[in-house]
């Protein structure tokens, strides 16, 4: 009786502290304020961040706030057409014949890197930019 008891205790306090745990009206007001058109937002809170993930027009994000509603990190997740062209073209003249797999975009205040996979026939290629075309191959693996 008395596991039953606690285990219950504990479960009903997770839950109080989850719900305490909602984003604060700046956040959300900033939110709404940035994103427009945005499926399936979820919450989670960590640090004292509040992280949002949802999709905005067929890319997902991820977006981390501090409690006044400023974005601290956020991260896009997408296909080579949404890159910067200035990205785009100095990726295809010095990886040229690769394909572009994925993109991830992560972004603060103080930088924008991309971190791309590229493939062809024999390898996946890692590739990290930076917002002035910058970029370097980070890893290469062999397919199967």
């Amino acid at each position: 009786m008395k596991k039953i008891f606690f285990a219950t205790l504990t479960l009903l306090f997770s839950f109080a502290v989850r719900a305490s745990e909602e984003p604060t009206e700046k956040v959300l007001e900033a939110f709404n304020k940035t994103f427009l058109n945005v499926k399936d937002v979820t919450w989670d809170t960590y640090n004292n961040q509040y992280e949002a993930k949802f999709s905005q027009s067929d890319i997902k994000v991820r977006v981390w706030y501090d409690a006044d509603g400023n974005v601290v990190k956020a991260l896009r997740y997408y296909y080579g057409e949404t890159l910067p062209i200035f990205i785009r073209s100095k990726l295809n003249r010095k990886y040229e014949g690769k394909h572009v797999f994925g993109v991830t975009e992560e972004s603060s205040d103080e930088t924008i890197t991309y971190h791309i996979i590229l493939e062809d026939e024999k390898n996946w290629i890692d590739v990290k930019a930076d917002a002035f075309g910058n970029m370097y191959t980070e890893k290469k693996y062999k397919k199967g």
